[in-house]
């Protein structure tokens, strides 16, 4: 439909004469612009006022005593385009008889790109993505679908500071405070029923943060009514996916019932050992009792099996030839067999009720419960050599200007007796050769397995919310929640490799500290009961294993209301408590006294004070502007310095402070859209904590920053602006800086001992925040053809992207007097690395049939960089680690090579989809 025509029509419908009612209004029909049919469920938003209605079952929608005045309409569903229409209100009721909704392109990405990096480990963690939720905002659309190849995060915030709620509950993970996509992966017919708000504005199941509100309504009453299945095939996460959805709609009786099932296997077309063996289930049902209760009841869960990445030096990467050189596997059997899998099934249940007080007044009661398993396996070895293929004594580098050097080199190049991957049949013989020990009965000492590390959680929560809606249509929102989280941390012994058993003890304490035997015993109960370490088999517990407690609870309220009738305020705050403790189930060694029972109880108030301001200057225009400060708890994992042996409390820990504002200015005429906005933000108090080995002082050590400030700030800048007849123009900029804004305190401290290694200054300042582009920009034409073909081509830019840095490389401890004597040698070892600029081009293609109004099929074909570069950095990060290098009395340090993570090349997404 021409511009000119749609203009027309949406003219003609707000010019309708009203018929005589008895006091002002607003009704309609909404219908789809392809089909027209009627459609249900479209949320509709009246403003100013923020009044709320849900179109029925037969798309009808209407909202009674309406003042006279200018207002905005403004249409959304999960499958279609947004809509906003001008409308007047006199005394009488209006009747938008026929309001038409374009079709939403369909978007060709799976949400296992987000749980496919749920952090498990310092490395995972550097390549963690935010939440990129789908919101149908002109900027944060277009950074969804096109930056999230570049594990972009939006404001340059971790996905903790993005608050995702489901049904209420709010579901960020309570011991690290980042949004686990891996409950969901996969079902995406299930959860696309999201309501989404960004940046600093609020939404309505709580106040929220600084990186915005989404919402996912898994009520089956609010899910499109019929039946969808989706075949997918793929070459970049995994080659196959298949999905069944239905949901009843509600029925005369008042149930509505909906299930989901999908699964996902395969391999990926770039790294070798990466698959997938994942399924998903969704099951709810629903019962309406009368016009003011009703009842839900959702269970979810996405049992998920997959072989991880590992990222690798580029030297490991030039020697094998590509980019994409996994380290964390090798052949058994003819098989490839990764050594790193993640294991998980934490299904999740939540129970929703709901009483319509009155037709303005709302009750709502939630509660929750996660629980099951979540295993990451990894090589361990005892006193043998390290059976990872990179390890860096195995790398041609080490011996360079040697013929052992050369000979490694050649061995790398022409990968010989299969040097580049874990040797698994030598790792079985070794066990196997291992003398038979009396004290331990028969069999053989395993020195090398694969152990399971868990993080088991039990996460309990209870949620309620208040809203009243008054006759001035100012809205009163509020709420409560308490949260119980019980995490279970414990490593267990997956396959001991042709062992019959692994003897329990910390290797570390007992090369330290070999003539105290006391010292390495992992678990004292039963050392003290039988007299020596336990003897662990496959599905044993072994090392440690405790309990990490959280605790909190909050109250929110937020008032919206109007200010001269064009100035729309909302006034938000928030304030909670938050207890954390660790409880030790062993006792171990090295802390008699420190490492079994409960910890000192950490608690901290937290709070929010929020503001929005909206001014309406027109239904085409409008400005925002936002301001946040708040105070929340840091997450377990920073507050104690080594959960994995003892109680202690990270020194220097305090609650972390965040302040934020931003402002904008929105344009939308017809389907031409625009937004520009500018943020500043200050965190502050932020806390650290990374173990590893320390080569220099030949020690397992706990590196404990406190005090990291830093600074964001930056603009956001999208527009879609049609051109001709279904063809239209769009483009984003994110351009920010986030920088480190002091110098953070750090203390050093010994594993084994708990004693002070180093302490003083990480010199962070003015050093860029790493891991996400601080610029990224696209370009594209999209078109959108009368008998529902669509395609798209984007050009993407990413720049001002930097390497995660290595906190110990920037301190005074390993300064030494050739380094105070030569500044490049100093720059060498402190400065920090800027990946190069990239570009990447997109494409897209797909098709909708409609078969007798009832039926749709379709596909959607994404193709993602069409120019395979191949030597695109996405990420990465500094070994912590440093070798002490000594000639002729001139002590220097050298750190370790970096390890990076690269953009897969030419890859592709096909969707085809069937429902009615």
């Amino acid at each position: 439909m021409k511009l000119k025509t749609l203009l027309i029509l949406l003219i003609s419908m707000l010019s309708l004469s009203a018929f005589s009612q008895t006091g002002g209004g607003i009704k309609g029909v909404v219908v789809s612009r392809t089909t027209r049919a009627t459609i249900d469920k479209v949320n509709i938003v009246l403003t100013p006022g923020d009044r709320t209605a849900v179109t029925n079952e037969q798309g009808e929608f209407l909202f009674e005593t309406v003042a006279p005045g200018e207002y905005e309409l403004h249409f959304e569903t999960a499958e279609l385009e947004d809509l906003t229409l001008p409308v007047r209100v006199g005394k009488n009721m209006r009747e938008l008889k026929v309001i038409m909704i374009p079709a939403n392109r369909s978007q060709a990405m799976d949400d296992a790109i987000f749980a496919e990096f749920d952090t498990e480990t310092m490395e995972d963690a550097q390549s963690l993505p935010t939440s990129l939720s789908a919101s149908k905002d002109v900027f944060n659309n277009i950074a969804s679908y096109q930056f999230s190849e570049m594990r972009f995060n939006v404001r340059g915030y971790d996905s903790q500071f993005s608050d995702v709620y489901m049904n209420g509950i709010q579901l960020n993970d309570a011991m690290t405070g980042y949004t686990p996509w891996s409950l969901w992966s996969g079902l995406n017919d299930a959860t696309r029923n999201q309501e989404v708000t960004t940046g600093l504005q609020m939404g309505e199941m709580g106040i929220g943060g600084i990186g915005g509100v989404t919402n996912i309504n898994t009520r089956p009453s609010q899910m499109r009514k019929g039946f969808r299945a989706s075949l997918v095939n793929s070459n970049s996460m995994y080659r196959f996916r298949g999905m069944l959805t239905y949901a009843s709609g509600v029925q005369d009786n008042g149930w509505s019932y909906a299930f989901s099932i999908s699964t996902r296997q395969g391999n990926n077309a770039y790294v070798n050992g990466v698959y997938y063996n994942a399924f998903g289930y969704f099951a709810a049902v629903e019962k309406q009792f009368n016009a003011q209760h009703r009842l839900s009841l959702t269970l979810l869960g996405a049992p998920t099996e997959r072989g991880a990445q590992q990222a690798s030096t580029q030297e490991a990467y030039d020697l094998v030839g590509n980019n994409y050189y996994n380290p964390n596997w090798g052949w058994q059997a003819g098989k490839r067999r990764n050594a790193r899998v993640r294991d998980y099934h934490e299904p999740l249940a939540l129970l929703n009720y709901t009483f319509d007080i009155t037709d303005r007044t709302q009750l709502n009661l939630a509660t929750s419960l996660r629980f099951g398993k979540n295993g990451y396996s990894a090589l361990t070895w005892y006193g043998g050599p390290d059976p990872r293929p990179d390890y860096y004594r195995y790398l041609p580098s080490y011996y360079q200007g040697t013929t052992t050097g050369a000979w490694l080199e050649e061995a790398w190049l022409s990968n010989t007796d299969n040097i580049r991957h874990i040797n698994w049949d030598n790792l079985y013989m070794i066990n196997r050769n291992q003398p038979v020990n009396p004290n331990y009965g028969d069999g053989h000492r395993s020195i090398n397995m694969v152990e399971e590390r868990h993080t088991d959680q039990m996460d309990w929560n209870f949620y309620t919310q208040f809203s009243h809606l008054f006759k001035d249509n100012s809205k009163l929102n509020g709420g409560m929640n308490i949260r119980r989280n019980r995490t279970e941390y414990y490593s267990k012994v997956k396959d001991l490799l042709g062992g019959d058993y692994w003897v329990d003890i910390d290797k570390f304490a007992e090369r330290d500290l070999g003539i105290d035997i006391i010292s390495y015993q992992n678990n004292m109960d039963y050392y003290e009961k039988y007299g020596k370490a336990p003897i662990v088999r496959e599905g044993d517990k072994y090392s440690y294993d405790y309990y990490g407690n959280v605790f909190n609870t909050r109250g929110w309220l937020q008032y919206d209301f109007n200010l001269l009738h064009n100035l729309q305020v909302k006034l938000g705050g928030e304030i909670g408590y938050a207890f954390l403790w660790r409880d030790g189930i062993w006792k171990k060694g090295l802390f008699m006294d420190n490492s079994q029972g409960n910890s000192q109880i950490l608690n901290y108030l937290t709070y929010k004070a929020k503001a929005n301001f909206r001014y309406v200057l027109s239904s085409a225009h409008n400005f925002e502007a936002n301001i946040i400060y708040m105070q929340d708890a840091p997450s377990f994992q920073s507050a104690f310095v080594s959960p994995r042996t003892r109680n202690d409390v990270t020194p220097g820990v305090e609650a972390e402070k965040i302040f934020g504002v931003d402002a904008s200015y929105n344009l939308r005429i017809g389907d031409f859209k625009a937004r520009i906005s500018g943020y500043y933000t200050t965190f502050k108090d932020q806390t650290k904590v990374i173990s590893y080995y320390d080569d220099v002082e030949a020690t397992f050590s706990n590196f404990a920053m406190s005090g990291i400030n830093k600074q964001h700030f930056g603009l956001e800048v999208a527009a879609s602006i049609p051109l001709y007849e279904g063809l239209a123009l769009k483009g984003a900029l994110s351009w920010g800086q986030y920088t480190y804004s002091n110098n953070p305190n750090y203390v050093q401290i010994q594993d084994n001992s708990a004693a002070i290694i180093n302490q003083g200054k990480v010199y962070w300042k003015n050093k860029r925040v790493e891991s996400t582009p601080q610029t990224a920009a696209n370009i594209g034409l999209s078109y959108r053809s009368r008998n529902n073909w669509f395609l798209s081509l984007d050009m993407n830019y990413y720049n001002n992207m930097y390497l995660s840095m290595s906190p110990l490389y920037r301190t005074d401890a390993v300064l030494t007097k050739p380094m105070l004597e030569n500044p490049e040698m100093l720059n060498a070892i402190r400065g920090q690395e800027k990946f190069d600029a990239a570009y990447v081009m997109n494409a897209s293609i797909g098709k909708n049939w409609y078969i007798n109004r009832a039926y749709t099929l379709g596909f959607s074909l994404s193709v993602d960089n069409l120019l395979n570069n191949q030597g695109i950095k996405t990420g990465g990060y500094e070994q912590i680690r440093l070798l002490k290098n000594k000639e002729e009395s001139t002590l220097t340090y050298e750190p370790f090579d970096a390890k990076y993570f690269y953009m897969f090349g030419t890859n592709y997404y096909l969707n085809v989809y069937f429902r009615f």
